[in-house]
């Protein structure tokens, strides 16, 4: 067998002051300092004290640094909220705050932007991600990654590659053909490298084409290192190494977290090393990386939670938030005509930073629709507030301690087994326990533990409880020794359960198993008691909403169901809120709905609401934000950055049956045709399609012009505000091929630009287009081919919604 190493990039050190330091320190490591460098220890590198190598902390922060000991950050809008604003200065201003919050907690990493391509609408992540297209994607995370490394701190753009769902994530094997790898699930990533310039990069769970990503030779030596000429480091997910001579030859950099001499990238390492099984050049190749990363950062603004960065995020919430109806101009409120405005629903009051995996951003405060509302009405008009529902999550409150008369005997094994003597035996009155990246006891270990409890259960009363489990990472119910919930597996935040009869009074006994394997360490015990005859909070919500002159409805999904190490059950918000929705709808027509969800969600309902707003997971002014767009101090801006299907089944995974795998395999059949290209190419009617977002103003597209040089083009178009206010409009370029050897979806985003226009102002937009742009794939040659031809130039509000038209002949 050939092995294909490929070395650090040649530059000429003595013009490279990062280089030169990175030689000078390196001529000094030994071996065993270089192998202990390519591996972790928690959320950063190892030091070398004595040569004065610093560690390389590092923060989650896909949308805000998430901390650690109570450490406070701003909470942008997540993902698909930034990729909605269809704004790159947006992104670009997002991440100078965040290397700013980077400096000022000492931070020399962001694990951040995540952009896969959102493949199906259950996917966990999808909130993170966004879009399912790679040059929105790919244009955003450009500017967040910039705008990041203007401060010092470097990116570490993640999932690569093809990590797009969370069911099976550590084991499901993507089959992806090389041609749908290169124009779907790679260009943001290469955008990130190459025009971004993304000092590491962060290697997904699952494998690819049969191989982990974390050891994929072809993903992070032929195309990441050798074709982009990537300089930095190429660092593991939190536990995704699975060998050691695989990965050291695969091209990882730094196996994370770390904190074991029984890491893959270890002692093992080392022994591979002493044996001749791994040479030298390869560790050392390892090594430059990663320490020109950690030296290629430097000084920036050092400054946390400061009123700029609110701003900033409250900027981005409202652009981000998408309008998907307003019949009869229901929408923007006018509080001068309002006497009682009545906000109404689950997600009216709820808070969700703190929560959604590795995520969750700690933020100083969290604005919630209702507390927005209130402030923006405050002394013009009536507020009044109802739950009126459930949000049908199943995280419920732990189980109390008069539940368990003689506490639980905890027992703690610093090991993944339960084998042996427990480590630590003890009373614990109850089970809910949150230890973050910490342990339950100083001899037991932050990863790779397990633990168990034992105990009585005693029911208050008689009727049908609901018994379950949440855990990072698993956990198993037993109650009088039968299995009644399997929460087993390495998986974030997650619940399962289980509806039990029980009887007052009766002694059950409970043995509750949990492992962690690395992050976060949580686990609880909760159960519902048995429910009234009679529901207050919807009757509550109807006493509300009669009286309103009109009603905001706030509903949506919570990071039970959008979260990391998990896919959602369905397409449906959870619960029994599409009920809820119809039910208030039928109380006070006047009802404006609003979505908190992290994708797409069917609709069923929506015919009969006035109108609809999508205002995702939108950060710590979400609710301010959402307040200006209610009551028109802006005017909607928001796009859709992926595609609303009307069902789960029209959605191309699902309807070619491709998700979510069969025996450890997952194959992407469907290829290219994915999101508004399957649409778009099958003729299928979406709910709301890609792109799409309605304003209180109205757009007119005009004075299209092209023209060629060679293989490249540059495309004007002029866009006039002919409403009565001023709004910003994304404007959309889409190719189609008029012929062409190979199937290609029938159009494909290539330019997008957004400018805010005044009432009755034209703007001209232009949009450069390289030769990228008209290229696919060739397997073949193995290279981008460019079809001498016709395309169709496609410029429009939406992917359905095309103004102009035009030919570009090459």
């Amino acid at each position: 067998m050939s092995l294909l190493f490929l070395g650090f990039p040649k530059v000429q050190v003595d013009s490279d002051p990062v280089m030169q330091k990175v030689e000078a320190i390196f001529k000094q490591m030994t071996v065993a300092e270089k192998v202990d460098f390519c591996h972790g220890t928690g959320f950063a590198t190892r030091p070398i004290p004595r040569l004065g190598v610093p560690a390389w902390e590092m923060s989650d922060g896909p949308q805000g640094l998430r901390g650690n000991d109570g450490e406070k950050a701003t909470y942008f809008p997540t993902g698909i909220s930034l990729a909605s604003t269809w704004n790159v200065d947006c992104a670009k201003k997002q991440g100078i705050a965040m290397g700013e919050e980077a400096q000022y907690y000492r931070k020399g990493v962001i694990l951040g932007p995540a952009i896969n391509m959102i493949r199906t609408p259950l996917g966990g992540r999808s909130f993170e991600y966004m879009s399912e297209d790679p040059f929105l994607a790919g244009k955003l995370a450009v500017n967040y990654i910039q705008g990041v490394q203007s401060q010092g701190v470097s990116a570490c753009v993640k999932h690569y590659a093809a990590n797009s769902q969370e069911n099976e994530r550590g084991t499901i094997d993507a089959r992806v053909d090389e041609r749908t790898l290169r124009e779907l699930y790679l260009p943001a990533f290469e955008m990130a490298i190459k025009e971004g310039g993304a000092r590491s990069i962060m290697a997904a769970y699952n494998r690819l084409n049969g191989t982990y990503c974390a050891e994929n030779s072809h993903l992070l030596n032929d195309i990441l290192k050798k074709e982009w000429g990537f300089k930095g480091a190429a660092m593991s997910d939190w536990g995704a190494v699975h060998s050691t001579i695989g990965t050291a030859f695969g091209g990882l950099d730094l196996e994370m977290p770390g904190g074991s001499p029984r890491d893959f990238m270890a002692q093992p390492l080392l022994n591979a090393v002493t044996a001749g099984q791994v040479p030298m050049s390869v560790i050392d190749d390892k090594v430059r990386r990663t320490l020109w990363a950690i030296y290629s950062g430097g000084p920036g603004t050092a400054v946390a939670n400061n009123p700029e960065h609110w701003a900033i995020t409250r900027a981005i919430a409202r652009e981000s938030i998408v309008m998907l109806k307003n019949a009869n101009s229901t929408l923007p409120l006018d509080p001068a005509k309002l006497k009682k405005i009545a906000v109404i629903g689950p997600f009216a009051d709820l808070k969700q930073g703190g929560s959604g995996g590795s995520s969750s951003v700690y933020s100083p405060y969290e604005v919630t629709a209702l507390q927005g509302i209130k402030t923006a009405l405050e002394g013009k008009a009536e507020v009044v507030y109802a739950k009126g529902a459930e949000t049908g999550e199943q995280v419920f409150d732990a189980i109390p301690t008069s539940a368990f008369p003689d506490g639980l005997k905890g027992e703690y094994f610093a090991t993944k087994t339960f084998e042996g003597e427990p480590t630590v035996t003890r009373t614990d009155a109850n089970l809910d326990f949150d230890w973050g990246h910490g342990s339950p006891d100083p001899k037991i270990p932050n990863d790779n533990f397990n633990a168990r409890w034992t105990g009585t259960l005693v029911a208050p009363k008689t009727g049908k409880f609901i018994l379950g489990t949440s855990s990072d990472d698993g956990s198993r119910l037993y109650v009088d020794g039968k299995l009644v919930v399997d929460n087993w597996g390495d998986h974030g935040v997650q619940g399962k359960s289980v509806q039990l009869d029980l009887v007052q009074g009766k002694k059950y006994q409970v043995k509750v198993q949990f492992y962690e394997a690395a992050g976060d360490a949580v686990v609880k015990l909760y159960w519902s008691m048995p429910n009234a005859d009679s529901d207050p909070l919807l009757t509550a919500a109807d006493e509300a909403a009669k009286s309103a002159d009109a009603v905001i409805l706030c509903v949506g999904t919570t990071h039970q169901y959008d979260t990391e190490g998990s896919d959602k059950p369905d397409m449906h918000l959870m619960g029994k809120q599409d009920a809820f929705v119809q039910h208030m709808l039928r109380v006070n027509p006047k009802t404006i709905v609003v979505l908190f969800t992290g994708s797409a969600v069917e609709t069923p309902w929506s015919g009969e609401a006035p109108a609809l707003l999508e205002a995702w997971y939108p950060g710590m002014e979400g609710g301010n934000a959402l307040a200006d767009i209610l009551f028109g101090t802006v005017s909607p801006s928001g796009k859709l950055p992926l595609t609303f299907p009307n069902k789960l089944a029209d959605s191309p995974a699902h309807a070619n049956g491709n998700y979510p795998g069969k025996n450890g395999t997952l194959h992407y059949d469907e290829g290219l045709l994915i999101g508004y290209r399957y649409f778009d190419t099958k003729k299928l009617a979406p709910k709301f399609p890609f792109g799409f977002g309605l304003s209180y103003t109205t757009f007119e597209y005009s004075n299209l012009k092209v023209k060629t040089e060679g293989h490249t083009a540059t495309v004007t178009v002029d866009v006039k505000n002919t409403g009565k206010v001023a709004g910003m409009e994304s404007v959309q370029l889409y190719i189609h091929p008029h012929k062409s050897a190979v199937e290609r979806p029938e159009k494909e985003l290539k330019g997008f630009g957004k400018e805010m226009l005044d009432a009755g102002q034209t703007k001209t937009y232009t949009f450069k287009l390289d030769s990228r742009a008209f290229a696919y794939y060739d397997v073949k040659a193995k290279d981008w081919k460019v079809e001498p031809g016709n395309f169709d130039v496609l410029v429009g509000s939406s992917s359905r919604d095309i103004r102009s038209r035009g030919v570009i002949k090459l």
